[in-house]
């Protein structure tokens, strides 16, 4: 910022005193918590039509400032910082800011911001979840939100879902940023200790839900082992002006604003496990254990010895699984012969031999496990197993074994991001989770309207006995829409369908190219030309979030971007966002779904019986419809209870003087 803004008291008026959620609150699944938060949703409408007001005002304003020198542009900016600073976020306030942010973004971006970004901006300096839908320009909003709050005198942190997109839009509004005397910071998985604590300082900081989580736990971790002391006892003496050596000052300042991008994402699809940071530790287990484990568990029957939960990685070991164990390791020593370690061992094994599969939940990478998220279809180098699977699944791949791991803190995401005085966010499907935002996080839903009619044609469902048929039918028509001059993606859900897809387009004489797990290094290349006249483009769900894809000269007169829908995901939402990669910014685009009654997605329905039942032609995409239903209330059941087990840890850790 400069001197003069930065010399100006940050005192906060009231109406930036956000509510700090803590584990006192209301139980989440109260019947009156409930209530309260579908009052809110109810309340939608209303909320929409104001923001909308602010945005159209904020417009008007900005177009008034386009004659401006820049000597007087940043005078306005100035006198736009101190009324924030000083009486809040009045809506005067936030539309003036808004205006003036809009302008500089004209001047150093040459993008004028739309009335609906505008809108969607006010909404999120209202703390409020903003719905936008796909192509309406969600970066230059969050943007927009994050001047506003960083003219205010607020640290910010604008949220990505990944380090691709993080670093993506921070450069793409740097500019912008930076002529208002805002300074930017990007964090990254690759970014050393200084320029990340560098990065942290800066007015905005651009970084990943992983990343920011992470480097919270390690803060904490570093308070109590660099300095000798508990977190609470390091906390004091900051407080009080105790120096502190250098490599013990925190890498984060205080969590103050989170802007999160693709918020449904970051709360709710990754807030189903918590966050851990571990360490190698000499194993008990060895690897000829882990080895007469897997022998045996290759000998098991699903259903018979062992049931497995289409959601979960660890099945569960039958009476009949438990008595066969027993009788194999009646002659065996070591941990073979602690009953509960057995069965611990054999589970591992079962799920490294039956449940886990290569490219799909892990890739092997220069002999090394590396594991695929299950949400964005992104890898995650740092990340690992528990429950003794990654030594199964290493010793399973001929891996180079790394170890057991010890936990050393752990967070979920529920527990992390109600530690900021403000949260707020954006997606294009967020009306699905809307209770559940409110209800956890207190956040109220703003719809913000289209700048322009949807284009979009969805033709009829293709339905197929089996993934065979529907690989070649949907190859065909991917040569066809080829050979016409329509760029295509073939969406599927993971690195062993998207082999699939490739093999069937070559055999069918397309040229293409695939965006998974196994291509994330050349992610920018292959999205920048996705959109390219004749292009075919084989994704996961990497290319679901975040993801422009620019469409090539000429290709909107022949109708646009096609997305071939081959697999389902477990979440509608996420289906939507792969929709949402055509007709963007009013073009015009095509989504044709092909639909498998052999579909992963339909073992979620239970019993053979009942799968066969509801996979007759007729039904088939209702039983989709009703697995997906399944299969995102028992996510959002699982995310409560490790809601409430937070809950419990943080009353622990707060007595103790652990991590807030």
């Amino acid at each position: 910022m400069s001197d003069a803004l930065t010399t100006t008291s940050l005192t906060l008026p009231r109406t930036f005193e956000h509510r700090r959620r803590t584990a006192e609150e209301p139980e989440v699944d109260s019947a009156l918590t409930w209530l309260a938060a579908r009052l809110s949703v109810a309340a939608t409408g209303l909320r929409s039509r104001k923001v909308r007001i602010v945005g159209e005002a904020a417009a008007v304003r900005a177009r008034t400032l386009a004659d401006l020198s820049t000597d007087a542009l940043a005078e306005r900016r100035t006198t736009a910082a101190l009324a924030l600073r000083s009486s809040g976020t009045s809506n005067a306030n936030v539309i003036e800011a808004l205006a003036v942010a809009g302008e500089y973004a004209r001047r150093t971006l040459g993008l004028e911001p739309y009335p609906q970004q505008m809108a969607c901006a006010g909404a999120l300096t209202g703390g409020c979840v903003a719905e936008m839908d796909t192509g309406e320009g969600k970066t230059i909003a969050a943007f927009l939100a994050a001047a506003v709050f960083g003219l205010a005198g607020r640290g910010v942190h604008v949220v990505t879902s990944n380090d691709y997109l993080a670093g993506r839009d921070a450069e793409q509004v740097r500019p912008a940023l930076e002529a208002l005397g805002l300074t930017v910071g990007v964090v990254t998985g690759d970014v050393p200790v200084a320029p990340r604590r560098a990065a942290y300082a800066a007015d905005i900081t651009y970084i990943s839900s992983k990343e920011v989580c992470f480097d919270y736990l390690r803060d904490g971790l570093a308070d109590t082992f660099i300095t000798g002391r508990s977190t609470l006892a390091t906390k004091l003496g900051r407080l009080l002006g105790a120096s502190a050596r250098d490599d013990a000052q925190p890498l984060q300042r205080a969590l103050d604003v989170a802007i999160i991008d693709e918020i449904d994402s970051v709360l709710i699809d990754e807030a189903t496990t918590p966050l851990l940071i571990s360490t190698n530790t000499k194993g008990d287990i060895s690897e000829a254990t882990a080895r007469q484990a897997l022998e045996m568990a290759a000998g098991l029957e699903r259903g018979i010895d062992f049931t497995a939960d289409p959601h979960g990685l660890m099945p569960t070991l039958t009476l009949r699984g438990e008595h066969r164990l027993e009788q194999q390791v009646a002659d065996l020593t070591g941990p073979w012969r602690v009953r509960l370690i057995r069965n611990e061992l054999l589970r591992a094994a079962t799920a490294a031999v039956h449940t886990l599969r290569r490219d799909h939940h892990y890739l092997v990478r220069d002999g090394k496990i590396v594991l695929i998220d299950q949400q964005n279809g992104r890898t995650m180098p740092d990340r690992y197993l528990n429950h003794s699977l990654s030594l199964m699944v290493e010793v399973k791949e001929g891996c180079t074994i790394s170890g057991e791991r010890k936990s050393l803190a752990s967070i979920s995401f529920q527990r992390f991001f109600r530690n900021y005085a403000t949260i707020c966010g954006l997606s294009g499907t967020v009306r699905e989770v809307a209770v559940e935002l409110h209800t956890v996080y207190g956040l109220r839903m703003a719809r913000i309207a289209r700048r322009l009619p949807l284009r979009r044609d969805s033709a009829p469902a293709n339905l197929f006995s089996d993934r065979a048929q529907l690989w070649s039918s949907a190859a065909q028509m991917a040569r066809q829409l080829q050979a016409r001059g329509q760029p295509v993606l073939v969406a599927v859900r993971t690195v062993t369908e998207a082999k699939r897809a490739s093999e069937a387009l070559t055999a069918c004489g397309v040229i293409h190219r695939v965006l998974s797990a196994a291509q994330d290094e050349a992610e920018a290349d292959i999205i920048a030309g996705a959109g390219a006249r004749g292009t075919v483009t084989v994704v996961t769900n990497m290319a679901g979030r975040g993801t422009d894809i620019r469409l090539g000269a000429g290709v909107a007169e022949l109708g646009g971007l096609v997305v071939l829908m081959c697999e389902r995901n477990e979440s509608r939402r996420v289906d939507r966002q792969l929709m949402g990669r055509c007709a963007r910014q009013g073009d015009p685009g095509r989504v044709a779904e092909f639909i498998s009654q052999r579909d992963a997605i339909l073992q979620i329905l239970g019993p053979p019986w009942r799968r066969i039942l509801l996979t007759w032609p007729r039904l088939t995409g209702r039983a989709i419809i009703r697995a997906q239903a399944l299969s995102e209330r028992r996510s959002r059941r699982d995310r409560l209870q490790l809601l409430r087990r937070d809950r419990q840890l943080a009353k622990v850790l707060a007595f103790a003087g652990g991590l807030d």
